[in-house]
């Protein structure tokens, strides 16, 4: 090490005058210069001492002081990242886990830093916030403890060393005068007693005892209550078996009625049960097959396409077909209800709205897919419909009119899937196949994308929950199961397993509270995702309630 960076000075005279003459001689050699610095240049190095502004690349620890960047980089929530797994099958149990993890590190900042930390009350996990101006005072006078101030006296620069616990005459530990001693109760031995507590006993005197361990804001914060999760059902309530239930994924071969009597195609049968007596009752029967079924909104009329292109409208109550609807050149692939209006898509790629109370089997035309349309669903509070084709396009138009108001084309594959929001107004999801996979959510207002995301796994058919602003969807290839998303963010809730074939069939029950699927492997399966609605019942909408008291 050379002399100038030695840590150490010695300033202390030589006394020996043969080491004066060499150290003449020595500098004798040099060079004179009649520049002003060359008294300087001739001095005697001398060993100056280090300045007190110069930093060095060590940091020495000190026992009574604390680091700012220390307290900044461990009492900083900012740093903790959670990653939610997508393809997680329990989204709920991770959320429990993220929240036991931010109170356990809100804890132990507490405990390690809290004289340093305050709590914020703006912040509504109860998080413990930095006071700079603590820390940095600390800093700036290391060995002076900062000036109290009179508004805040539980805040100290330094730990404070536990005291020792005194014994009265009965034994008993007297409480610590300050909320900063740590560890009292930790460092200080009692004497044995007779009987021995329980361990609840043990947990419950070390919460509510004022000589806990644990800090009293800490101590709040556990026996406070977090926040509640929703529990979902992974497991179907209820599975019954569907024999001959077609696996195509253009068909939609159930539906709940708004009567709670859940319609199903079963080959060239048609079956109804009700949902409270389990009584399953055959409706009506083809040479054949069924390819789609929609209930009226009243529930006293069911429609049912054929392969034929043929569509039968069925009374429930005399259980028999009142009428016959022709139109289409190929199979009916989807139906929907406005009232007493009926629109169906077909195999011919054409939309035919038909008005029941008209003798006219149809009084409108669409011919806008270039492709099998197997997507339709009317939003009847805005008298919007939507239909989805084989052609990767979506269409939305004004009631029944001719031309389209919208078109969106960034699915790039058959669009069966859709479905109308019931809690904002003009919002549509639609979903692709196999090829696409993506979940859009589109405001037909403005014409524009409000979300999207891959789900992973063909979608074949989606429901929006009523009571909840949530999205189902049911998978095909490769997943074959439910998914529950948070809407509008689109964050997955839950994975429904249960199902070994394309989930091609879905429905929800009239209160809102049950899903119904149903898929090749011939099985139908009710899920309890929901809870029943707390509001009151409300009309469809303005519109429809004005012309009612018009009537």
């Amino acid at each position: 090490m050379s002399d100038n960076d030695s840590p150490f000075m010695d300033n202390t005279p030589s006394t020996s005058p043969a080491k004066k003459s060499q150290a003449n001689n020595r500098v004798s050699k040099r060079p004179i210069s009649s520049s002003s610095s060359s008294s300087s240049l001739l001095s005697s190095p001398v060993r100056r001492p280090r300045s007190t502004n110069a930093y060095t690349d060590r940091f020495m620890p000190n026992r009574t002081n604390m680091d700012l960047n220390t307290v900044i980089s461990i009492g900083s929530t900012s740093n903790l990242t959670y990653v939610s797994p997508i393809t997680s099958d329990n989204q709920i149990e991770f959320q429990k886990e993220r929240q036991a993890h931010q109170t356990f590190d809100t804890i132990l900042k507490n405990e390690l830093f809290g004289d340093k930390l305050s709590k914020d009350s703006n912040d509504n996990e109860n998080n413990i916030e930095r006071i700079h101006c603590t820390a940095s005072q600390s800093l700036e006078e290391p060995n002076t403890p900062p000036k109290s101030n009179s508004s805040d006296h539980s805040t100290s620069s330094t730990p404070a060393t536990p005291k020792r616990l005194t014994f009265t005459s009965t034994d008993s530990l007297q409480r610590p005068t300050s909320n900063n001693v740590r560890g009292a109760s930790l460092f200080t031995y009692r004497e044995r007693s007779a009987t021995r507590n329980s361990t609840v006993s043990m947990l419950q005197q070390q919460f509510m005892n004022s000589i806990s361990p644990v800090r009293p804001d800490s101590q709040r914060l556990l026996l406070s209550p977090g926040k509640r999760f929703r529990d979902i059902a992974k497991v179907p309530y209820r599975v019954l078996d569907a024999p001959s239930l077609a696996d195509d994924f253009y068909y939609d071969l159930i539906d709940w009625s708004s009567t709670d009597m859940l319609a199903v195609a079963l080959g060239k049968t048609v079956f109804l049960t009700d949902d409270n007596s389990n009584e399953v009752i055959q409706m009506c029967e083809t040479d054949l097959e069924y390819t789609s079924l929609s209930w009226v909104n009243s529930g006293s009329h069911l429609a049912v396409g054929l392969s034929d292109g043929i569509v039968e409208l069925h009374d429930v109550v005399k259980k028999k077909c009142i009428r016959t609807l022709s139109g289409h050149l190929d199979r009916v692939a989807c139906l929907s209800w406005n009232h007493h209006i009926l629109s169906s898509g077909s195999r011919d790629h054409k939309i035919l709205h038909r008005d029941v109370r008209m003798p006219e089997h149809y009084f409108e035309q669409i011919n806008t897919h270039s492709q099998e349309v197997c997507g339709l669903k009317w939003n009847v509070e805005e008298n919007r419909l939507a239909s989805g084709g084989n052609d990767n396009m979506v269409y939305v138009y004004d009631g029944p009119s001719k031309k389209a108001l919208l078109r969106f084309s960034e699915h790039t594959a058959a669009v069966k899937a859709m479905a109308w929001s019931p809690h904002k107004r003009a919002t549509l999801a639609t979903g692709g196949g196999t090829a696409d996979r993506k979940l859009k959510i589109w405001n037909v207002n403005s014409g524009t994308k409000l979300n999207d995301t891959d789900t992973g796994s063909q979608i074949c058919n989606m429901v929006w929950s009523k009571n909840t602003d949530e999205l189902v969807t049911s998978h095909g290839y490769s997943k074959f199961n439910l998914t529950l998303w948070d809407c509008p963010n689109l964050e997955p809730l839950a994975v429904l397993k249960g199902h070994s074939f394309r989930v091609l069939h879905l429905t929800l029950s009239a209160d809102g509270t049950t899903i119904v699927s149903g898929a090749g492997d011939e099985t139908l399966r009710y899920w309890k995702l929901f809870d029943k609605s707390k509001s009151s019942g409300q009309p469809d909408s303005v519109l429809t309630s004005a012309f009612s008291k018009l009537r």
